[in-house]
């Protein structure tokens, strides 16, 4: 599908109500993108498997004993139910929507269940057994995982106790924040982490549509004015554009310290491919190599 196309049809359903059902029932039966898999699977529990190894190298309880708390936990609870499985016992999640869907949750389950034991699972799931209310979806998640799920919810307000958490996680999650709710959130996750906790962060750069257009590279959206992306950014596709050193900057600026920063790697013709680029003068500030890299690991604490 050519990206432009995606965007106007996220844009028709962001102005629609309930238009996160509709964009769900359309990937589901019409491109019939819902897979019987989550889509980068073995990314999840590289992923998670990222977290809890940080986690333990910083953290001063064990992570069983732990709080854990994700913002922007998303439909599958993909990162949640993984972390689950590698003996983390307490989890609060929230959405600003309810996104979590039972079935989509079954089949996060039934991948976890199909792995080997050279993934090195302590425990695998069980599957969502009943219908009905949702309530009743969220007491199992509570009951069988320790997973307590708030939704609708607001990352910049949680409600949530002074220093009650101990990790707080994020998955490819900020990047679709606008800068100035990252902010807020990151001064939230201030208030409610413990002084010996950490945050462990992983954030895409990536232009997102190359997922759906593979004829478009990482970094086509650098190519456009603020005013020209606007066109592109629907509230349901929102990508904020943020480089690497902007989340340095905003994590800094917010109280907290890098432990660890693990960007990824960038290769020869990325950067070749960024050099010929027309960029959008927003970005003629940064560096070719800021401009390349398209991921990272944070660790974080007070």
């Amino acid at each position: 599908m050519n990206w432009r196309y995606k965007a106007a049809l996220q844009y028709a359903f962001s102005s629609l109500p309930k238009g996160e059902d509709l964009n769900y029932v359309f990937q589901k039966y019409v491109t019939r993108t819902l897979s019987n898999e989550p889509a980068g699977f073995e990314s999840v529990m590289n992923n998670a498997r990222n977290h809890t190894s940080a986690v333990r190298r910083h953290l001063s309880v064990p992570v069983s004993q732990a709080v854990f708390y994700e913002f922007g936990a998303g439909s599958l609870l993909a990162i949640p139910l993984a972390l689950f499985c590698s003996g983390i016992d307490h989890q609060i999640l929230v959405d600003i929507r309810r996104l979590v869907k039972p079935r989509l949750v079954n089949i996060t389950v039934k991948s976890l269940q199909n792995l080997g034991p050279e993934a090195g699972l302590q425990r695998k799931p069980s599957e969502w057994p009943g219908s009905g209310a949702f309530s009743k979806f969220a007491l199992w998640l509570r009951t069988c995982f320790g997973i307590e799920y708030r939704a609708p919810s607001d990352a910049r307000k949680t409600g949530l106790e002074p220093a009650s958490v101990d990790v707080i996680t994020s998955t490819n999650t900020l990047e679709h924040i606008p800068p100035h709710d990252i902010q807020a959130i990151l001064i939230e996750c201030r208030r409610i982490l413990r002084d010996h906790g950490v945050m462990s962060f992983r954030v895409d750069y990536s232009d997102h549509y190359k997922s759906f257009d593979r004829s478009i590279s990482a970094y086509n959206f650098l190519r456009y004015s603020d005013r020209q992306w606007r066109w592109f950014n629907p509230p349901l596709h929102y990508q904020n554009r943020l480089r690497h050193r902007d989340y340095v900057d905003l994590f800094k600026r917010t109280g907290f310290e890098i432990v660890e920063e693990m960007p990824g790697s960038v290769s020869e013709p990325d950067l070749e491919l960024i050099s010929r680029m027309p960029l959008a003068t927003r970005f003629w500030e940064y560096s070719v190599p800021d401009l390349a890299v398209q991921n990272s690991f944070f660790l974080l604490r007070k």
